[in-house]
């Protein structure tokens, strides 16, 4: 489906078009509001070609916790969500930017199961309104976790 890499200025806009696409909560009403908050983050995307197809935003981390979103096309929906991508998605939050935790709040019963699917623990109920959920290194489920290299040249 594509290659995630880090999302330069030009492509800000069109996540910015996908969340409200998306009825994203909490996204302002206007695109100059939104880039103070797109500057803080770590933004990432799923670019196939030129074309976005999903985008991945980490909050600015507090203390190596920060918050993690996706948004994406309407078709595109869930086709994202390979091993791989999300292989890479925690390598770059625990590894590249060195967090101890992401946390997630899953809107839709989808959504919520998604995350549960992936390894995400529920720290608050689960019946609420927006259910948070967290990931820590040690809480990754073996399929998403990178393989080493050992001095001896063998994967583990």
């Amino acid at each position: 489906m594509g290659e995630i890499m880090a999302l330069e200025r030009q492509h800000w806009p069109e996540l910015y078009r996908l969340m409200v696409a998306r009825r994203f909560p909490a996204v302002p009403p206007k695109f100059a509001e939104a880039e103070p908050m797109f500057g803080a983050a770590k933004l990432f995307g799923l670019l196939d070609g030129s074309e976005l197809k999903a985008g991945f935003v980490f909050g600015a981390p507090d203390e190596g916790i920060a918050h993690f979103d996706v948004v994406c096309s309407q078709q595109t929906q869930g086709l994202w969500a390979t091993p791989e991508v999300l292989r890479r998605l925690f390598a770059l939050a625990f590894g590249e930017l060195g967090l101890r935790c992401v946390w997630v709040q899953p809107h839709g019963k989808r959504a919520l199961r998604a995350a549960l699917q992936a390894g995400f623990l529920a720290v608050t109920p689960l019946d609420g309104l927006a259910p948070v959920l967290a990931m820590t290194p040690h809480l990754l489920p073996p399929k998403f976790k990178l393989k080493e290299e050992k001095n001896d040249g063998k994967f583990v």
